[in-house]
Parts: C-alpha cells; structure tokens; sequence
C-alpha cells in the first residue's frame, strides 16, 4: 500500500494463520463505518445537529491521511502485530466513545480511529499479499462489507450508539495473538511523497459509491438493518466474482457493465427507495473497488505512487456525507453516482486508447504494494 520494501525473505506465508488479515481489515471498518448507523441515535440524544454528525462520520478519513507518514516508523514492531495492535488501540477508543458526550470529544475520537483504521488495514493488505492466496486478497479487501455488516448486526441487537461503541471493547484481546506474529517489517528508508494524479483520481471516483453509501443507514431509517445484512453479505462475493471475470473475460468487458450498474441501480434506489435496488448498488458499487487497484497498476504508473495517492483519495470519505446531505439528498446522491460512474468510464476509455491493457495477476500487484 505504501512506498516501502517488505522483509519477507524466507518467510513462508503458511507461517502464520491466513485470516489474521480478513480479520483486521473487517474489524478495523467496523470501527471506522459503525458510525454511519448512529446518525440519528446521535441527533436526538445528544441534541448534535445532521451536519455536525455527518462531520464526525467523515472524520476519520482525514485521520487514514495521515498514515503514508508513519507507517513504515510503526511497522517497525512487525505488520502483522501493527494490524492487531491497531485493533486493540480501535477497541479502547470505542469503549471510551460510549461515554463522551461533546462534540469536540467525539471528533477527536473519530479523527484518531481514522489513523489506526489506515494502519490496520495498509498492514492487513501488505499481510495478505504474503499468503499468495488470491482468495484471501480478496476477502481482504471485501472486510469493507464484512465490518458494515457486523456494524448493522451490532446496532440492530443493542440499539444505541453507546451499547454499540461500548461492545467495542471485546476486540480489546486482538493483541494477545500478535506475538507469534511478529515476522514481517518494512525496511525503512527515507520518505519521499510519491503521488499520481491519475490513481487519486480513479480511486476518488471509483469509491464514490462506498462514500455515497455512508449515509444509506441515516437515510433509510429502521430498514436499513436488513438493507445493510443482505447488501454486504452479497458484495462480500462480488469482491471475489468481478477479479474472477477479468481473467475469464477482460477488464474492460467487467468494468464497463458493472459501472452501468453501478449508475442505473443508484438512480433507481434514491428514486424509489426500493430495498432490491439498494442490494444491487452496494454489492457492485463495492465489488468495483476490488478492480480499482488493477487499473492502476494497467496504467504504467510507477508502483510507489499507487498507495499514497489511494490514501489522499479518501478525503472524500470526509467530504461527500456532509455535501450529499445539503438540498435534496436523494438527487445530490444519484447525481453523484451517475457523474462518478460515467467519468470513470470515459477516464478508463481514454486510457485503454492510449496503451495497450491486459489482464493482470491481482496476486503479483499486491505482492509488489
């Protein structure tokens, strides 16, 4: 993910247990996203208005900013162990969120779940591309359903935002397993900032859909349970099934359609608040992520660049529940959606034009980030 060598040699990626990494990553977006179902709850117990709550739901994007910084200083004490111990930190931070009432007390919360969100799971992917399993790469990255589903899960079975953050705390034991984990580290070496235009870019319009989705759960109400349960248990394969038609098909071929999808089931949904609708958009408005870093790697920009400038990308995590949510928030959403979608299709076309694209081993990026 970031700009740096990992110390792997020799290492044999059966050394350590293969879910550690899909385990990191669901469970660090679950502390990032559970929020998204507080909105409400937040509103009227704590008497915060809509854009304030809104505000402490993107914050943490900023804090994921900053992890191109410090990781390779941290990752000093072993990926593996960073990922969990990022948990943990995650964990203590939720069960003290249970009991902050202020505005400023929240916001700096968020803000530092937001750093460790970026730390575990730049660890979580660097991880998974040791085990050289494909399958486990895209688990990896399908975490993102998987902690909005255990989010929706949390909430529906104890119903307050404090019960849910204070739930939090039965990760805490994450870093009991980190010892026999402590086998990878990056080399370190001096940081430059590396960035390209190009992949923030496609990153930045290829998640507006995720970003889109954040205030799916304040939008649908109570109904949003059973949106989130079904939606996220089905992008959970679509994380695995769209990489699958690439090499079956080409990434044209699986990009293009799914992007028309993306685009007809968003307008469809915030038009009608259709529940089917809504499944549709999420399982492949998130399963497009997974193809995200393949563009990139096919657009011969130079690896390094890659995993800084995704990670600047995420500004619009902070940036689009606060805009979508001012006017008419089902048509700023389907506006968005349907720009987003077509201006990632012309992007990759104009791409596609000018060099000549094929299909690329998804093991081997990851391995080289």
């Amino acid at each position: 993910m970031l700009n740096l060598h990992v110390n792997n040699i020799g290492i044999s990626g059966k050394e350590f247990n293969k879910i550690l990494p899909v385990f990191s990553y669901s469970i660090a977006t679950f502390f990032l996203m559970d929020f998204a179902f507080f909105i409400n709850d937040i509103v009227n117990t704590l008497h915060f208005t809509y854009l304030e709550s809104f505000i402490l739901l993107g914050i943490p994007f900023i804090g994921r900013m900053v992890t191109p910084f410090v990781y390779s200083y941290v990752g000093r004490i072993g990926v593996p162990r960073l990922a969990l111990l990022s948990i943990t930190l995650m964990a203590i931070i939720s069960f003290g969120m249970g009991y902050e009432t202020t505005f400023a007390e929240l916001f700096a919360s968020r803000f530092i779940i937001g750093i460790f969100f970026g730390l575990a799971t730049s660890a979580s992917i660097e991880v998974s591309s040791i085990t050289g399993d494909r399958k486990i790469i895209g688990l990896t990255m399908g975490g993102w359903a998987i902690g909005w589903l255990i989010g929706a899960i949390f909430f529906m079975l104890l119903g307050s935002w404090e019960l849910v953050s204070i739930a939090g705390i039965i990760f805490v034991p994450a870093v009991l397993f980190s010892k026999k984990h402590n086998i990878i580290a990056p080399r370190l070496k001096k940081f430059h900032f590396d960035f390209s235009l190009k992949v923030f870019l496609v990153f930045l319009l290829g998640f507006t859909p995720a970003y889109v989705l954040e205030i799916v759960p304040s939008y649908l109400g109570p109904s949003s349970f059973v949106e989130s349960i079904v939606a996220y248990s089905i992008a959970v394969f679509a994380y695995l099934l769209l990489p699958a038609l690439i090499i079956r098909f080409s990434l044209k071929k699986t990009l293009f359609p799914s992007l028309i999808i993306v685009a007809i089931a968003g307008i469809l949904f915030f038009s009608t608040m259709n529940i089917i609708f809504a499944v549709v958009f999420t399982a492949f408005g998130l399963g497009i992520n997974s193809l995200l870093p393949i563009i990139s790697k096919n657009m011969n920009v130079e690896s390094d660049k890659i995993g800084p400038s995704m990670n600047f990308s995420a500004i619009a995590g902070f940036i689009f529940p606060i805009i979508l949510t001012i006017g008419n928030e089902a048509l700023n959403s389907a506006l968005v959606i349907s720009v987003a979608a077509i201006f990632l299709l012309l992007f990759v076309s104009i791409e596609f034009g000018k060099h000549k694209y094929k299909s690329i081993n998804i093991k081997k990026f990851f391995i080289n980030h």
